[in-house]
């Protein structure tokens, strides 16, 4: 019967999530370059990890950002409360930072971590769109970012977001990182892909524009996001909660 209820809400549309017992809070590690870091001085930059927290505070999840910093690139920015409670800034995000380098340091960042993480939300390659290699400096050090993690939790769900642009060599290295998160892909450790793409409009001079210059989400970028994270976590969530419950 839990079962039942669980996939009925789901396909209800109401997106309200009920059936993650409460007593198991979620680990999230929002891993990646500065469209996760934020915190550009002067502009409202907070990432779609502050809407997401909100969506998911609103679908009852107990859920904690994990990372070793809470800081955003400017050490004075600083995030909203969410109704009226303090936003959890903890995050692995860092500007201009290149996928190899996030892999490199990732062990050590880790180490620091009280548990690790059982969902991870990684957007990388921005800073790679210029490399001459798309397999050798974004596809290898992802799939070796995902088998790092697995080690320390082995039933990890990894969401691997797509590049915000629909031009140029995202175009290229979107199939790569399709092919990579299917072959990467396991029943007990999911690994999927974010389409954050799809209804985006990079171009800041717009009136629709999802940017403040190209690259890094303004407040309507920063919701769309967090929505298409959403999406493709929520039934992940359903899933595993419905296996604890049989």
């Amino acid at each position: 019967m839990r079962r039942i209820l669980l996939l009925c809400t789901l396909l209800s549309g109401l997106h309200t999530f009920d059936g993650l017992a409460q007593s198991e809070q979620i680990r999230i590690l929002p891993l990646g370059d500065s469209i996760t870091q934020g915190g550009y001085r002067g502009r409202e930059e907070y990432t779609y990890r502050y809407p997401l927290a909100r969506i998911l505070l609103k679908n009852g999840v107990d859920f904690d950002f994990i990372g070793s910093t809470d800081k955003g690139l400017h050490p004075d920015a600083t995030w909203p409360d969410i109704d009226g409670k303090p936003f959890d800034a903890d995050h692995e995000g860092h500007y201009g930072w290149k996928t190899a380098k996030v892999r490199d340091q990732l062990a050590a960042w880790m180490e620091t971590y009280a548990d690790p993480p059982d969902v991870v939300l990684i957007h990388l390659g921005t800073n790679d769109q210029r490399s001459n290699d798309f397999q050798g400096d974004i596809i290898t050090p992802l799939r070796e970012i995902v088998t790092m993690i697995r080690q320390k939790n082995p039933k990890t769900t990894f969401l691997i977001g797509h590049l915000n642009f629909n031009r140029g060599p995202a175009l290229e290295i979107r199939p790569m990182v399709e092919e990579m998160a299917k072959s990467l892909d396991t029943t007990e450790s999911p690994v999927r892909t974010v389409h954050h793409y799809q209804g985006w409009q990079e171009d800041p001079a717009k009136p629709n524009s999802d940017t403040f210059d190209w690259a890094h989400p303004n407040p309507s970028g920063q919701q769309k996001m967090a929505n298409k994270w959403w999406e493709t976590l929520q039934p992940i969530l359903v899933a595993k909660s419905a296996t604890r419950t049989d």
